[in-house]
């Protein structure tokens, strides 16, 4: 009787595993939830750009950001700066050259207020010191904004910073009071 129940067993286990189909099990695995389009959707590139010429002096900012839309009201992404001041004195001709880069989130509890967050680590001349090296000086700012659409996936944006650390070789020109910034920029959504 024990080998009787041991030979059923046993073809009951061979039956059940000869079910197995492995051409369905790759067919599966290779699947994907992965939806390019809907990605490309939530992707926005966009940044700011400054320019100033004037006699004897010249500044150029660029500031390029890419950002990934989390959910329709809160995003995070990542920027990049670079900024030239040149200026003619006494001396000659001065070069400064400022670059860095950083990350952000934002919050759009409705579509024309943002509420940003951001840490920026800029490498700048040493200013304090007055000894012309060069030294990273990191940005803790947090601050509001207005955005205005002005087409389909595109808007401006403009945003008044707090920088909470206020270094005083931070690159970004203040706006009455050093560690209050302003921001403007524009952002076009990839859909």
């Amino acid at each position: 009787m024990k080998s009787l129940l041991a030979i059923l067993s046993l073809l009951f286990t061979l039956n059940g595993t000869s079910q197995y189909d492995i051409n369905d099990v790759k067919e599966d695995s290779t699947e994907s939830n992965f939806n390019w389009f809907e990605t490309k959707q939530r992707i926005y590139v966009g940044g700011e750009l400054g320019l100033s010429f004037g006699s004897g002096s010249s500044y150029i900012h660029i500031a390029p950001l890419i950002g990934y839309d989390i959910t329709p009201k809160f995003s995070a992404g990542i920027s990049a700066m670079y900024q030239l001041w040149r200026f003619k004195d006494y001396y000659g001709t001065a070069n400064y050259n400022t670059f860095g880069g950083g990350v952000f989130t934002r919050f759009r509890p409705i579509e024309q207020v943002i509420l940003q967050a951001e840490f920026d680590l800029f490498n700048t001349v040493d200013f304090a010191e007055l000894t012309y090296d060069r030294v990273n000086v990191p940005a803790l700012m947090a601050g509001i904004g207005y955005a205005n659409s002005f087409g389909d996936g595109a808007y401006y944006q403009i945003m008044l910073m707090y920088d909470f650390i206020n270094n005083p070789n931070m690159p970004l020109p203040g706006v009455i009071l050093q560690p209050l910034h302003l921001k403007m920029g524009i952002i076009w959504h990839l859909s």
